[in-house]
């Protein structure tokens, strides 16, 4: 029986457990954490029996001899953990974005390419079964031509404390945070690149009261939840200097017109919505609603698919650990038989990157831009 893949974790929120468990039911032994809030680590070391809790980086290295490093800390942080972690040696999965901008990600992907390690990247949702069905359908022709893909997102969530979601320069937004995931399902579905965008940024929030030092996710959304409507005199504020929503056209390599939008506060006809339109029908994703088809003059038919994903915060735990398991086997497979990679890597991190910083170019010009 081989020996279980060594496995080094950077973070200690959410993300960082889905990232731990996922790599476990995956069949990899979980060694070391590091986050830059110990308790965090200590805690979730303890919950999960992890041996070596390391209060920096480069001692986590030491410490384990990891295989492969996992990284979930926020996104500010990916650029010198990644390169890091690939100079030592190491075959390395990051969680989108996995860069501030397409400059820092194509740096992360030529070094890991130059030192011939394995690289992955966390755009889950191309597990979902939905999607996958949705994916099949239209490579097979299902739809004839495909002329439109609409990407609606009305995630509906409560106005947070201010937490590093808030913070552009930590790499939050709607844009970097659930847009990525976005982009990546258009490109994947379609098999497509975006080549020009025309768009803007929203952003509707531009002060946010200060609540607890948040650093798991979820905690700052069920803060959120509790404290909905109440905002009581004399407490301090903080800027909000992310956007909380995008709205962009674009142009793609295989010809197909696209159209995104997407609030992380509103609330209105789809939570996450994805409508893939051509000459003989359409084909429609909603999240946990389900995969429906639509032909000309008639109803939509809705399709059997089991096990959808919703979006964001209001994925189910189990779900989402089924994606990360997915990925997390997909990538511990190809490292350990060196069979194809069917997984996103670095490159496609890089290549939404480019689309993301040619949206906020769009922003800022008022122009169409190249990706």
């Amino acid at each position: 029986m081989s020996t279980p893949t060594r496995v080094a974790v950077i973070g200690a929120g959410w993300a960082a457990e889905l990232h731990l468990e996922g790599f476990r039911r995956a069949g990899a032994e979980v060694v070391g954490i590091f986050s830059r809030t110990r308790g965090r680590a200590d805690d979730l070391a303890a919950r999960h029996g992890v041996p070596v809790v390391a209060d920096t980086f480069d001692e986590l290295l030491r410490a384990t001899g990891p295989e492969v490093v996992s990284v979930a800390s926020l996104p500010a942080a990916h650029h010198e953990q990644v390169l890091a972690a690939v100079a030592a040696g190491c075959h390395v999965l990051c969680d989108k974005p996995v860069a501030m901008t397409a400059g820092q990600a194509q740096e992360m992907l030529l070094a890991a390419d130059k030192q011939g390690v394995r690289h992955a990247t966390g755009f889950i949702w191309r597990g979902d079964p939905g999607l996958v069905r949705m994916r099949e359908l239209i490579a097979a022709g299902c739809l004839g031509r495909v002329r439109e893909v609409h990407s609606t997102c009305a995630l509906g969530a409560p106005l947070m404390a201010m937490n590093w979601i808030y913070d552009e320069q930590a790499g939050g937004g709607g844009l970097m945070q659930h847009g990525t995931h976005v982009v990546d399902r258009v490109r994947w579905l379609l098999d497509t690149e975006l080549t020009a965008v025309s768009g803007r940024l929203s952003h509707d929030v531009n002060r946010a009261q200060v609540g607890p030092d948040f650093h798991h996710t979820l905690d700052a959304f069920a803060w959120a939840r509790e404290n909905q409507g109440r905002d009581p005199g004399g407490v301090a504020h903080h800027d909000v200097t992310a956007d909380v929503g995008y709205d962009f056209l674009a142009e793609t390599s295989t010809g197909p017109r696209a159209r995104f939008w997407e609030s992380t506060h509103l609330t209105g006809p789809a939570e996450d919505e994805i409508a893939v339109i051509g000459d003989d029908g359409a084909l429609i994703w909603n999240g946990t609603a389900g995969l429906s088809v639509i032909r000309p003059g008639k109803a939509a038919e809705r399709l059997a698919v089991d096990e959808m994903s919703g979006s964001g915060a209001n994925t189910r735990h189990e779900v989402g650990l089924q994606r990360w398991e997915q990925l997390a086997s997909s990538f511990l497979d190809t490292i350990r038989t060196g069979r194809p990679v069917e997984y996103p890597t670095l490159d496609d991190g890089w290549r939404v990157a480019r689309i993301v910083d040619a949206v906020k170019r769009s922003h800022r010009t008022r122009h169409w831009e190249a990706v």
